[in-house]
Parts: structure tokens; C-alpha cells; sequence
């Protein structure tokens, strides 16, 4: 285990105190909450009375090993390019603590998710089973940068993938949507736990997701610096009673957009907030 997940954990069992500043540390992570509407590959129908925040993901100038191992993998260390602390419906940090990571270049969006759990549940291990009843994200992208059509990428602390083309807005409800489970995202997937799977009492910790989606699964061959996507992910917690607690980036009453910056990451310089 890294000094860095070992730096997450205390914020896991601190994250009730951590939700009132989480505002403060998004101005320092790229996140932005923009109120009025700017250019972005949206339809109009698709914009409602509901902010949006913004997450601006850094260029990588090479390929990221897709391996889960976060100790030495600097294009993971800075915040940079962080959702922080996914938000309740109540507008408070998630407990346990919940964080995506973005990045992008060479055709590829990056994907880093992390996952403070203290019962790790997963038993779904067929591709395009069921994976939501178990520990898992569900990642939205709007099909070709619009918000119309949402493409699906869900994961789960097993790393089963289920993945699908849906009815829908993105960040909107779940339920009611129509989808096309043969649409593939050709995600590559790695997953690292500390715990032990389907068993309580034994004091899990955490896992990771690392992921690689190419654009052209998502619509986006051309995509490039200053590219706008409707991007929206939700993580609930889930225990042998059920779902614990849930939290998002982009879902609910917001609705978010993922911004691909110019700048490579070690240039890259937190945007103002607006």
C-alpha cells in the first residue's frame, strides 16, 4: 500500500468533516462551477435550469500504464484534473470518501477512480451482467460530445464491465432508460482492493479503478484540446443490507461537462474560478 492511499484513508474516516470545505479544495482542482452557458458540443434542448460544473482534464504527452498501481505513476499524483469528494444529494461530501481523476491524450481518455469502502461487495462477473448491485461506478459520457444520447461505462470492485448505449440525458435519471448493451466502450480496465471480497468485519479500506477509453468508442475521433463532453459518474457504497451511500460528480441537481485542456500535465495551471 502507497503512502498515498494511506494519505486517502484518513480523509475516508474524516469525510463528514472534510464535506464543509470540499468547495474550498475544488477551486484548487480544476473543478468549476459555471453557472451561465458557454460553447460546449451540447444540444439546446439539453440545457435546463440546472448549474454545471466543469472538470478540466490535463494532456499526458505519453500513454498511461493502465495497471492500478498508483505508487510511482506520477500522471496520477497531482489533483489536478480531480472531481475531490463526489457530492451526496444533500449537496454534502460523500462518506466514505469518493474521488475521480481525469486525463487525456493520444487518443485515449484516462480515467482514475478511487473508492474509500469498509465492505467490499462483488460478486457480478459476467461482461454486461448487473454490476451496479455491486461495488461499482457508473460512468456517462453524452454519445459524440451530445447529451441526447448517454454511453454507459459501468465498473465494479471485481472489474466486470458493463457498458451500453442508452435513452437519456446525461447526469439525469436512471430509471426509464432504454439501452443497447451492444455498444462497446473497448475500455481497458485494472482494479486494485485492500480487503477481503464479501466478507464483513474485517475492516476493508479501499479500492481503485484505472481505465482507458479511446475516443473513437465514445464518438470522438477528433477530439481535441478544448473539447467539451457531458461526462457525469456516480458511485454508491454497497453493504451486505444494501446501498449505504451514494455520490456523484455531474449527476442530480448538477449536471457537468469534462473540458480537455491543452496543456500537458506538468504545465498545467488550475483555471480561475469564474
Amino acid at each position: 500500500m502507497s503512502v498515498f492511499h494511506r494519505f486517502r484513508r484518513s480523509w475516508i474516516f474524516g469525510g463528514v468533516a472534510f464535506a464543509g470545505v470540499a468547495a474550498v479544495v475544488a477551486a484548487s482542482a480544476g473543478v468549476h462551477h459555471a453557472h451561465p452557458p458557454i460553447a460546449a458540443l451540447t444540444s439546446p434542448s439539453a440545457r435546463d435550469a440546472r448549474p454545471f460544473v466543469e472538470l478540466h482534464a490535463p494532456h499526458v504527452s505519453a500513454p498511461i500504464v493502465v495497471d492500478a498501481e498508483i505508487e510511482g505513476q506520477k500522471a496520477w499524483e497531482s489533483d489536478i484534473g480531480s472531481t475531490n469528494v463526489f457530492k451526496d444529494e444533500n449537496g454534502q461530501g460523500m462518506v466514505p470518501y469518493t474521488e475521480a481523476k481525469v486525463r487525456w491524450g493520444d487518443g485515449t481518455l484516462y480515467l482514475w477512480l478511487y473508492a474509500g469502502d469498509l465492505d467490499l461487495e462483488g460478486t457480478v462477473k459476467a461482461p454486461d451482467g448487473p454490476v451496479l448491485q455491486d461495488d461499482a461506478f457508473a460512468i456517462e459520457f453524452g454519445a459524440g460530445g451530445g447529451v441526447d444520447k448517454v454511453r454507459t461505462i459501468d465498473v465494479s470492485v471485481l472489474g466486470t464491465v458493463a457498458d451500453a448505449e442508452c435513452t437519456g440525458t446525461v447526469g439525469g435519471p436512471i430509471e426509464g432508460r432504454r439501452c443497447d448493451p451492444s455498444w462497446s466502450s473497448h475500455a481497458t480496465v485494472s482494479v486494485d482492493s485492500d480487503g477481503t471480497l464479501n466478507k464483513t468485519g474485517d475492516n476493508d479500506e479501499e479500492w481503485v479503478v484505472e481505465l482507458a477509453v479511446p475516443f473513437a468508442s465514445l464518438g470522438l475521433r477528433s477530439a481535441t484540446a478544448g473539447t467539451r463532453i457531458p461526462f457525469a459518474i456516480r458511485r454508491c457504497d454497497i453493504g451486505k443490507t444494501g446501498k449505504h451511500a451514494c455520490g456523484a460528480f455531474g449527476a442530480g441537481k448538477t449536471r457537468g461537462e469534462l473540458v480537455l485542456d491543452g496543456a500537458l500535465l506538468a504545465e498545467a495551471r488550475v483555471p480561475a474560478r469564474p
